[in-house]
C-alpha cells in the first residue's frame, strides 16, 4: 500500500495532550540535549506497555477458503487503486548526526537480459512469475505491494489481491492455495460492504515452523477509519489442503493504551522474533493528513495457540518537534535467545538519521526505549522515476514513495536494513532531481549504542540515469548480501534487478548488479493514469532467506510484464559454492579401521566455501567418499571440515572426496588419500611370540612333525594362534590393555575403541622419527592419575624410538572423540568443548578449535603438542572425558 497525496503542513500529533508538568519535563529533557551538543547518549528512558486481550482466532482449512473463492469469488469488476497515504512535505533539514559521504564505486551494469551470469556472490537460479495485475494469478490492484517468501517446500506469494502457493523446487504453482486476499482474510475483516484488504506482509517463522501473513483493512472502501489489522498463522509449515489457518485481527485504536481514535493505520511493516510480531503503521485523520505513528506488539505466542491475541500499543512515536520514527519498520530476528525487540525508521524531522526503538520483555509486559538515535551518510527524498515509453509525463512516471525503510533484519546481533534515495552521479545525496539510488545499512551495537558498522549505496554513475528503488536487504548465515530492487530510466524499460556482495568484501561495497527480467513492453495502464505522486508502484519489495539451508536467498520484485500490465517476479540466488577439495592431513589410511577422522582442507574463489547451519536445519553439510563410507561430517569453517571414515570393508586405491553443501551444490577433490591393501594392526610393531615356527598357521597339521624344530609337536595341544596378536585390529572390542602404533614421518591414525571412540590423526610431517603413541592405561609420568572419558577411561601418552616423552610435534594433528548419547548424563551437551589443563595457572582452558558435533555425538580439536585434556560443559563447570594428546 501506498498513500494519498497531502499538501497539508508537517503534522503534529493532535492527541497529544501536554499538562504543565509534562511540558517541564520537555523543556528539561531539551536543555540536557542542547548541552551535550545534542548526542544521542543525552538521556534514556522508557515506556511501559500494557497488554491488552482481543478476541480469540478462527480456524479455516485450505480446502475450506478454496471452496468459498471457487463459489463466489471476491475480485474486484476492474482492477482496483490500493490505499494511497502520504506524508506530504516533510523537513528536508540534514541532521548534525549525519555522517560524511563515502565515495563508492557503483557497479558495472550488465546487459538487459535475465540471461546474463551475474558478477555477484548470488547465480540466478529458480525464476518464476508470481502474480500479475490482470492475467496469471490476477491481482486486479494497483500497485501489488510485492511481497512473499521462501518456506521448506514451498514459496508463497502474497500480494495485493493474490495469495498462493508455488513449488520451490519447479517454480510451478503447486494447486493448493491460490486466492484473493479478501476472501483469504474473510473471516475477519471488517464487514461493512465495500470493505477491501491492502498491504500485505508474509514471513515464514523458522523458529515455530508456521507461516505468518499480516494485511489491513480499509472498512467501506473509503479509509475513513479506524480500521483492522488482520493476522493469520498457519499449522504447518508447509502448506496443503488440510493446513488450519488461524485468523485474528484488532482494531488499531483498542489495545492498550487505547488512542488514535478514529484514525486509519496505513503501511503496516511487520518484524517477527522469537517472542514476538512487531508491526509499526503510520496514522492519517479522516482528511488524509498524516497524524502521527504506532507500534504493536504482538505477543507470538498467543497467536500461536488459539488465542485471544495479546497486543501491546506504543502511541505518538513522532514528538512534539517532529522528531521520531517515520513509518515505523518491525525488525525480523532469528536468535532462539533473543530477549529484545525492535523497530527503525528514518527520522520524521531529519534527513541522514535513523531512529531504533528497542522493546524489551516483547514476550511478556512489553516497555519501549527512547530515541536510539544512528547518524548515517547524508540522505534525500527520492523522486519519480521515469520510464521508457512512458506517455503520461510526470503523472506517468513511477513513484517511488519516499525515504522510509523497506524491511528490517537482524543477523548475528547486526540490523541490516534498505531505502531508496536521490542521488548525483557520483552517489551522493541530492536534493536536485537526478537519479535513485538504493542505500543499505548494517548497525552495531544494538545493545548499547547503535552505530553505522558499514553502509552502501547501489546506483548508476552513467549519463542514462537509470534508477533502482524499492530495495529489500537479506544476509545469510555465511555472512553474503543479496538485495533486490525495481530498476528503470528514461531510456530503460522497467525491471527486476539484485545484487549482492560477499562476506569478506571490502566494507560498503556491493558486486555487480543483473536485471533478472527483460522487459519489452511500456508500462502505461489505463486504470491507473497517475497523479502528481506518479502511478502506483511497489510500494515494498522482500528478500527472503531459505528457512532449510540458511544460504540461498530469495527475492521477490515488480517488472512491466506484458503492455500495461506489471507483475511480481521471484527468483532464487544461489550462494557461492562449496571450497574445492584440496587435501587431507592423512595421506595413506590403513583398511580395516572402523572409525578414522581426517581434516579436509579446500581452496576458495569467489566466496566458494564450506558451510552448515547448526541445528534448527534440515539440510546439512554432507561427504561421500568413493568406496568408503563416511561415518559423519563435521564443519569447522569455511576451507575445514572434520570427515568421519570406516575402511572397513573399503576397495583399496585412490578415493576421490565429495563435499556438498546444505543446498544441494557440491565440489569434488580428485584422489585426496589411498586406502592401503594392508590391513590394520592394533600395534604395529608387535611380531608373534610363537617361536615354534616361522609362520605359525591357524591350527596344527599333520605335516608338523619334530623335524620342523626341536619344540613343534604334532598334538593337538600346540595352538600357535592363541599367542599372536599380529591380526588383532583396531576395531576389535576393547580391553584394559593399551593400544599402541608407530606414527612414521610419512603421517597415520590410531583408534581405541571402548563405547566411546578416540581417534587421533596425525599428517604426514607431524613427527621426524618414528614415535609410538599409546591408548589406554598408562604409568607414564606425563601423566599422573588416569581421568575419566565419560564412562570410559583412558589416557594417551607418545615416546619416541629412545622411549623418551614426545610433548610437541611439527604439524597440527587431529583429535576426535566419539561419544554416546547414555554417557551425557546431566550435562549440557551442546556447551561440551575440550580443554587442557595449564599446569602455570593450575586451570582449565579452552581449546579454540574444539569443535562439538551433538548430531552425530562428535568432539573435536586440532592440536600440536601434548599436555592433559578433558571435555567438559563450562556452564556446569564438570568435566567430563581427561586426554592426553
Amino acid at each position: 500500500m501506498n498513500s494519498r497525496n497531502s499538501s497539508s503542513p508537517r503534522p503534529v500529533d493532535p492527541h497529544a495532550v501536554i499538562t504543565r508538568k509534562r511540558l517541564m519535563f520537555i523543556i528539561l529533557i531539551a536543555a540536557v540535549y542542547g548541552a551535550l551538543g545534542g548526542s544521542r547518549h543525552a538521556l534514556a528512558y522508557s515506556i511501559m506497555g500494557t497488554p491488552w486481550a482481543g478476541a480469540p482466532g478462527i480456524t479455516e482449512t485450505v480446502d475450506e477458503i478454496m471452496a468459498r473463492e471457487r463459489a463466489a469469488p471476491l475480485q474486484p469488476a476492474e482492477p482496483r487503486l490500493g490505499w494511497r497515504t502520504l506524508t506530504g512535505p516533510r523537513p528536508s533539514e540534514q541532521s548534525p548526526l549525519a555522517l560524511p559521504d563515502v565515495p563508492q564505486t557503483p557497479p558495472a551494469l550488465p546487459e538487459e537480459t535475465s540471461s546474463v551470469t551475474p558478477a555477484s556472490p548470488q547465480t540466478l537460479s529458480t525464476n518464476f512469475l508470481g502474480a500479475t495485475l490482470s492475467g496469471v494469478n490476477p491481482t486486479n490492484s494497483f500497485p501489488p505491494d510485492t511481497m512473499g517468501a521462501a518456506g521448506p517446500t514451498q514459496f508463497l506469494v502474497g500480494v495485493n489481491g493474490r495469495i498462493v502457493t508455488f513449488n520451490k523446487t519447479s517454480g510451478t504453482t503447486d494447486s493448493v492455495l491460490n486466492t484473493s486476499m479478501d476472501n483469504f482474510f474473510a473471516s475477519v475483516k471488517s464487514s461493512s460492504g465495500g470493505t477491501f484488504t491492502s498491504d500485505p506482509r508474509v514471513r515464514y517463522d523458522r523458529l515455530s515452523g508456521r507461516w505468518i501473513v499480516i494485511i489491513i483493512d480499509v472498512p467501506g472502501g473509503t479509509g475513513a477509519g479506524p480500521n483492522r489489522v488482520l493476522l493469520a498463522t498457519s499449522s504447518t509449515g508447509t502448506i496443503s489442503g488440510g493446513t488450519l489457518w488461524t485468523f485474528y485481527y484488532f482494531q488499531q485504536d483498542q489495545p492498550s493504551p487505547p488512542g488514535d481514535t478514529g484514525l486509519f493505520a496505513d503501511y503496516p511493516t511487520l518484524g517477527v522474533d522469537v517472542n514476538a510480531l512487531y508491526i509499526g503503521v503510520n496514522q492519517f485523520n479522516s482528511s488524509n493528513n498524516f497524524v502521527n505513528t504506532t507500534a504493536f506488539v504482538v505477543r507470538k505466542s498467543s497467536i500461536l495457540s488459539g488465542g485471544p491475541i495479546v497486543v501491546t500499543a506504543f502511541r505518538g512515536l513522532i514528538d512534539g518537534n517532529s522528531n521520531g520514527l517515520y513509518t515505523p519498520q518491525g525488525v525480523d530476528n532469528y536468535d532462539l535467545n533473543a530477549t529484545q525487540g525492535y523497530f527503525i525508521g528514518v527520522d520524521f524531522r531529519f534527513l541522514g538519521v535513523l531512529d531504533v526503538r528497542r522493546v524489551s520483555d516483547p514476550g511478556g509486559t512489553p516497555s519501549l526505549s527512547s530515541n536510539l538515535t544512528v547518524g548515517v551518510p547524508s540522505t534525500d527524498y527520492p523522486y519519480n522515476v521515469p520510464h521508457l515509453g512512458n506517455t503520461g509525463g510526470s503523472n506517468g512516471e513511477l513513484s517511488a514513495i519516499d525515504d522510509r525503510l523497506f524491511a528490517a533484519h537482524i543477523r548475528n546481533g547486526r540490523l541490516w536494513t534498505a531505502h531508496n534515495i536521490n542521488v548525483n552521479s557520483s552517489g551522493v545525496a541530492t536534493s536536485t532531481r537526478d537519479r535513485n539510488g538504493s542505500r543499505w545499512y548494517e548497525l552495531q551495537n544494538l545493545d548499547s549504542t547503535p552505530s553505522v558498522a558499514q553502509s552502501g549505496t547501489v546506483w548508476d554513475s552513467t549519463a542514462s540515469a537509470r534508477s533502482y528503488w524499492i530495495p529489500s536487504v537479506m544476509v545469510s548465515g555465511q555472512g553474503h548480501v543479496a538485495m533486490g530492487f525495481s530498476s528503470a530510466g528514461a531510456s530503460d524499460r522497467i525491471n527486476a534487478g539484485t545484487v549482492g556482495r560477499l562476506a569478506g568484501d571490502p566494507s560498503g561495497t556491493m558486486q555487480s548488479l543483473v536485471l533478472y527480467t527483460a522487459s519489452t513492453t511500456a508500462y502505461n495502464p489505463s486504470s491507473d493514469p497517475g497523479s502528481s505522486g506518479g502511478r502506483r508502484w511497489g510500494d515494498y519489495s522482500y528478500t527472503s532467506l531459505d528457512p532449510s539451508d540458511d544460504m540461498t536467498m530469495w527475492t521477490i520484485q515488480e517488472f512491466c510484464n506484458a503492455t500495461n500490465s506489471y507483475g511480481v517476479q521471484v527468483v532464487k540466488l544461489l550462494a557461492p559454492p562449496p571450497a574445492t577439495p584440496a587435501s587431507v592431513n592423512i595421506t595413506t589410511v590403513l583398511s580395516g579401521i572402523a572409525s578414522v577422522s581426517l581434516t579436509l582442507t579446500g581452496i576458495t574463489a569467489s566466496g566458494s566455501g564450506f558451510y552448515d547451519p547448526g541445528a534448527g536445519f534440515t539440510n546439512h553439510i554432507t561427504a561421500t567418499v568413493s568406496g568408503v563410507k563416511v561415518n559423519s561430517v563435521t564443519y569447522v569453517n569455511p576451507t575445514t571440515v572434520m570427515l568421519d571414515i570406516s575402511t572397513v570393508g573399503a576397495t583399496p586405491g585412490s578415493k576421490d572426496v565429495t563435499i556438498t553443501n546444505p543446498d544441494g551444490q557440491a565440489a569434488t577433490g580428485t584422489g585426496l588419500f589411498t586406502v592401503s591393501a594392508t590391513v590394520a594392526t592394533a600395534t604395529a610393531t608387535q611380531t608373534p611370540t610363537n617361536t615354534a615356527t616361522g609362520t605359525p598357521t591357524a591350527t596344527p597339521t599333520a605335516t608338523q612333525t619334530a623335524t620342523s624344530t626341536p619344540t613343534a609337536t604334532a598334538t593337538q595341544t600346540h595352538t600357535p594362534t592363541s599367542t599372536p596378536t599380529s591380526t588383532a585390529t583396531a576395531t576389535a572390542t576393547p580391553s584394559p590393555t593399551p593400544v599402541s602404533m608407530v606414527i612414521p614421518p610419512s603421517g597415520g591414525t590410531i583408534t581405541e575403541t571402548a563405547g566411546t571412540t578416540i581417534t587421533l590423526a596425525f599428517p604426514a610431517g607431524a613427527v621426524a622419527q618414528p614415535v609410538t603413541i599409546t591408548v589406554g592405561l598408562t604409568t607414564s609420568t606425563v601423566i599422573s592419575t588416569n581421568f575419566s572419558f565419560l564412562a570410559q577411561p583412558f589416557a594417551i601418552e607418545a615416546v619416541d624410538a629412545n622411549g623418551v616423552p614426545v610433548t610437541n610435534f611439527a604439524l597440527p594433528f587431529t583429535l576426535t572423540v566419539r561419544y554416546r548419547d547414555e554417557d551425557i548424563g546431566i550435562l549440557n551437551e551442546a556447551d561440551l568443548k575440550l580443554y587442557y589443563y595449564d599446569g602455570a595457572t593450575a586451570g582449565w582452558v579452552e581449546l579454540a578449535t574444539s569443535v562439538v558435533d551433538v548430531v552425530n555425538n562428535l568432539l573435536t580439536a586440532v592440536l600440536d603438542h601434548l599436555t592433559v585434556y578433558a571435555a567438559q560443559a563450562p556452564l556446569y563447570r564438570t568435566y567430563v572425558p581427561a586426554l592426553m594428546r
